[in-house]
Parts: C-alpha cells; structure tokens; sequence
C-alpha cells in the first residue's frame, strides 16, 4: 500500500478531491452528487485522456485515516463557513466587500486551495500529479513557500476545476507561445464556486502578468493582499479566468524558459 501524502501512515481512506460541502453550499437539493469531467490535454493534440466522474465517488486514496478525518476534515470544516455567503443569490453584488473581507482567511484559503490542487492532481488521469515535495509543507498546515492566490467574480455563475502546469510565456520580451514552465513546483489551480474564481499558483524564477482583454484584474490575496480589489474583476467564466495570465522571464533567471522565436 501507497504511503499518505502527507504522514509515513499507509493511504488507507479515500479522500473526496472536490469536498462534499462545496457542491451541497451550492445545490442543496443535489445532495451533492453532480456529473464531473477530468482529462488530460496536451497542447496540439487535444484531450488524451477523458473520464467522466459523479462528484461524490470522485474519490482517491492518497492519505491515511489519521489525516483524512483530522487536520483534513477541521480544515474543510473551517472553509466551508469562510465560504457559505456565496450560497446567496446577491453575492455579485457584495463581491468588493467580500473579498475584501477574505483578507482575514488569506493564509486558511491559501493553505486550503494548495491542499485542493495537490490531491485533486493524484486523482486526476493521464498523470497529471503535482510535486510531492509540495506535500510536507501542507502537512504542516500551512501553504507552500511560493505559491500565490487570486480571487475574481464569474460572470456566469457555474462550478468546476481546472489543473495545468502550461503558461503562456514571454522571455525577453519575445512571446515563446504556451510551454511548460519547469523551474520548481510550477502549477496554476483554478475553481469555480458559483459567481467565485480561485486561483492557487506557483511560478519559480518567473513573474505573472494579466492579459485579460478591456482591463480586466484578478485581486492578488495572498501572500500579500492588494491594497484594493480592481474596479474590474469580472472575468467570464473559469476558462477566461485560467487564461487570463502570462509568465515573464527574463534572461538568467531562475526559471528561464528557452525562447524559440528569435
């Protein structure tokens, strides 16, 4: 048996990758059992791998009993109350001062969503996993040293993941196109709760941009929040969210991504 993710325990419990509160916050009449699509896409090829899932058995077993229904469980417990207002209807309306109101939870959302995408990653085909070596920070219930949160409204309320370690890349000013950034533990979480966007990310050596048309601005959360939310926050959906950022290197960094186009 597989060690837990996170403790030299053997990965005896199944772990629900997307929580069970998320989907009843949203649809309580759903019991929490929706239809969940994951795959594996590789830029110029198209999706790989496709495996359809109900959200309730979207299950792996990737940590121990110890884990699952200790730090894990207190955990989700403390983010589903962070997170209940965005079962009401008016929540667009008050997003600004919601999220401004996030600032309290910065360092619980940030531990959480790295929780999130880390498990979500095993549980995903195609071999999609993330570093383990992300894993022993989150352990110690806290987020990974790098990593970084943006929060936005969605336009069309809605729910949904998206898991990818792909960035458009521009390397001395030069477009590289969309590549693999390699340096480190680099990865881009998103999710969609309704009319809420999270993004948790990481991009050693590397800095991000926002490329999303008519000014459109994620509110940075943590590790330092901005000042104050952008007037214009509101991206379409998760997929517009996802794109919405490029990687800027530069020559002799850490994270340099070769530049193919001269």
């Amino acid at each position: 048996m597989k060690k837990c993710l996170f403790c030299p325990n053997p990965a005896n419990s199944l772990e629900h990758v997307l929580p069970q509160w998320l989907f009843r916050c949203i649809a309580p009449q759903s019991q929490g059992t929706f239809p969940v699509q994951v795959g594996r896409y590789v830029e110029g090829k198209g999706y790989q791998d496709r495996r359809n899932h109900i959200s309730l058995s979207f299950k792996a077993r990737i940590v121990c009993t110890r884990c699952n229904t200790g730090w894990m469980r207190q955990l989700e417990s403390n983010v589903a109350h962070i997170f209940q207002p965005l079962a009401a209807e008016q929540f667009p309306v008050f997003a600004h001062d919601y999220f401004n109101k996030l600032k309290d939870y910065a360092p619980t959302i940030a531990f959480w969503l790295s929780k999130t995408a880390l498990t979500t990653s095993f549980a995903l085909p195609g071999r999609q996993c993330l570093a383990e070596s992300l894993a022993p920070q989150i352990a110690q219930k806290q987020a990974p040293r790098g990593v970084w949160i943006d929060v936005a409204k969605a336009k069309v309320a809605g729910i949904g993941a998206a898991l990818t370690k792909m960035f458009p890349t521009i390397n001395g000013n030069v477009f590289t196109g969309v590549q693999t950034h390699t340096a480190g533990e680099c990865f881009q979480f998103c999710l969609q709760i309704n009319h809420l966007l999270l993004r948790v990310g990481m991009s050693s050596g590397a800095e991000v941009g926002y490329v999303a048309p008519e000014g459109l601005m994620a509110f940075r959360l943590f590790p330092d929040a901005d000042p104050q939310v952008p007037e214009r926050c509101e991206f379409q959906d998760i997929n517009h969210f996802l794109h919405s950022i490029v990687l800027r290197t530069w020559a002799g960094c850490p994270g340099e991504v070769p530049a193919f186009l001269k």
